[in-house]
């Protein structure tokens, strides 16, 4: 499974987005053999024909910066006919690849009115909950494996206290003593590392949040949600999607 948000996990009431007041984080998850076989080679087949070499990075926040802060890696994206070819070959890859996603969505404002001081970080409240749908998702007597991008030395030290922690207390829903046994490892891995599951993960998350938001998608612009809500989680025995949205 592999991890990325979109927004910003700060709490500070000065210092929420009015246009974006959520976090958001998601997890992609892929089977190990499938995602190396056949996930990266599609992939990097898909880099190479729009910008001629698999190395680019795939950064949703610098492909969609004003062209005088883009990155120059990123500078076709500023022609409207390759920027609605790019998107639309983008979402057709992302449909036809097999992955189970599950997100968690904070309302930061309204986390806040609940909780005050008590409310709980929203990176690590999410973790929570992924970390529960992964460990339940995985079929018995298999392992999996979390990915996360590497942020910076607190809040990396942060999750990985975060971790231990459950592997000894366990979580809302599943004891310590099943995630030592289901989870194999935690890394964090830096964007620079050109993980493609990383960016998936990436590429996925905002969309996620603008549809929760009801921000209208502009023509040939970023991942279609209706492609990504037919790839939710529907381990729940109402039917319900892998998608949780807090408070409730």
């Amino acid at each position: 499974m592999f991890l990325d948000e979109s927004g910003h996990h700060n709490l500070d009431p000065q210092k929420i987005d009015p246009n974006y007041p959520i976090f958001v984080l998601v997890g992609c998850i892929f089977d190990e053999k499938y995602y190396k076989e056949e996930v990266i080679k599609k992939f990097n087949e898909f880099k190479k024909s729009f910008f001629s070499s698999g190395d680019i990075i795939l950064h949703t926040l610098e492909m969609t910066r004003p062209l005088k802060t883009r990155e120059r890696r990123y500078d076709k994206l500023s022609d409207p006919d390759f920027r609605v070819k790019f998107y639309q070959a983008l979402n057709t890859l992302l449909e036809e690849i097999e992955f189970t996603l599950v997100a968690c969505v904070i309302k930061k404002p309204a986390h806040l009115e609940k909780y005050g001081v008590s409310a709980l970080d929203p990176y690590l409240l999410s973790f929570d909950i992924l970390l529960n749908e992964f460990v339940l998702l995985l079929p018995k007597g298999e392992q999996g494996k979390i990915i996360a991008e590497r942020r910076n030395s607190v809040l990396d030290n942060q999750l990985e206290l975060a971790w231990l922690n459950t592997k000894i207390n366990g979580t809302e829903k599943v004891k310590g003593s099943e995630i030592k046994e289901k989870i194999e490892s935690l890394s964090m891995t830096p964007k620079s590392a050109n993980e493609l599951g990383l960016q998936i993960a990436d590429l996925v998350a905002t969309p996620i949040g603008r549809h929760i938001l009801e921000i209208p998608r502009k023509p040939g612009h970023g991942v279609e949600y209706v492609i990504l809500e037919k790839k939710f989680s529907k381990r729940r025995k109402n039917g319900s999607s892998g998608l949780t949205i807090l408070p409730k």
